[in-house]
């Protein structure tokens, strides 16, 4: 039985990820779906790209993966298709697969050109439904990444924005907001330890127009109700949070606005 990880900034209003999950089960009926997420910014692949590679450590070896963040739709994006030791990834060619594929480690990229393995009409607005949704079937029914495409060794990687620690100063960016307005950053815990900071420090948090000094805590519980803190995910990511509170609305950022950090007491 395949086991098949579904993403895209499709959303539930609209039918659109009914329909991929409707040919997948067409042509390969045995298969389990999972929904990893649908709810990404729209066209905001670095989002997706963050999510997928977050999601991949808890799914099991031989995990199919559909992901769709695709504003190059039916342009010169080439469809892909990334093996790796433990999965395989179906999706745009545009960085949103890297980031978890080379996560797997020892990639091998297929660019996808077998039509007889798409639908028999492919639109060009939604090549989740008649490339990606078959192909993932096909492999999800045993057939051989190498029948599907040629392999090529130019696919797009991932650019994941690298922290830097200059002068006692942490420098990041916002990569997600979840669904509770929690403000993950690229910022891990590893430079946290090389700015020799820990838990029960106070930060002081610059970007954009905002100013404010927050507690690095273990968990949101380590201060009162609608206060702020600063904490290591489940990811391994620092994020900004909000104890029972959205910390993304409050202090008005976004995916992608930069962010600066110093321990408090800290001149430069």
């Amino acid at each position: 039985m395949a086991l098949i990880g579904l993403m895209s900034d499709f959303g539930l209003r609209d039918s659109y990820v009914a329909q991929m999950k409707g040919i997948i089960l067409s042509i390969c009926p045995s298969a389990t779906i999972v929904d990893i997420s649908h709810g990404i910014g729209k066209y905001n692949v670095q989002e997706g790209m963050f999510l997928l590679a977050s999601a991949v450590s808890c799914f099991p070896a031989g995990t199919i993966y559909l992901a769709v963040v695709d504003p190059g739709v039916g342009g010169s994006r080439r469809p892909l298709l990334l093996e790796t030791r433990r999965g395989k990834f179906v999706g745009p060619d545009n960085g949103l697969l890297t980031l978890a594929a080379e996560i797997d480690g020892d990639v091998r990229a297929y660019h996808l050109t077998e039509s007889q393995y798409f639908a028999e009409r492919v639109s060009s607005t939604f090549h989740g439904r008649d490339i990606f949704a078959h192909v993932v079937a096909h492999l999800a029914n045993g057939v051989s990444p190498s029948l599907l495409g040629h392999p090529i060794s130019d696919y797009v990687r991932a650019k994941v924005p690298a922290p830097k620690l200059r002068d006692g100063e942490i420098h990041g960016v916002v990569l997600h907001i979840d669904g509770f307005g929690n403000v993950v950053t690229n910022i891990g815990s590893q430079l946290l330890e090389q700015a020799r900071l820990k838990f029960e420090d106070r930060l002081k948090l610059r970007t954009r127009d905002v100013i404010r000094e927050i507690p690095l805590c273990r968990t949101y519980s380590d201060v009162n109700l609608g206060e702020f803190l600063a904490t290591i995910g489940g990811h391994g990511f620092l994020e900004f949070a909000v104890n029972r509170g959205d910390a993304a609305t409050l202090m008005g950022l976004q995916v992608g606005n930069p962010i600066i950090l110093q321990r408090v007491g800290l001149s430069v």
